[in-house]
């Protein structure tokens, strides 16, 4: 069983990690989906990937939803 208590580290529809997206030098979100396809899903990654262009980070405890 995995302890880690940030579980989210990648893009679900198109099976992309955080941080291949983060090494790959994209740098703005448009870039990303461009190129990764990623949030044109079902959208969950899209907050993340934010977070991960804002911080640097690529692994995420799970956001609260709305």
């Amino acid at each position: 069983m995995d302890d880690d208590p940030r579980p989210v580290r990648q893009c679900v529809c198109f099976k992309r990690t955080f941080a291949e997206l983060k090494a790959s030098g994209a740098n703005t979100l448009d870039e990303i989906v461009e190129r990764f396809q990623c949030t044109t899903g079902c959208g969950l990654c899209k907050p993340y990937i934010l977070r991960m262009l804002e911080t640097g980070e690529t692994q995420f405890e799970i956001l609260a939803t709305e």
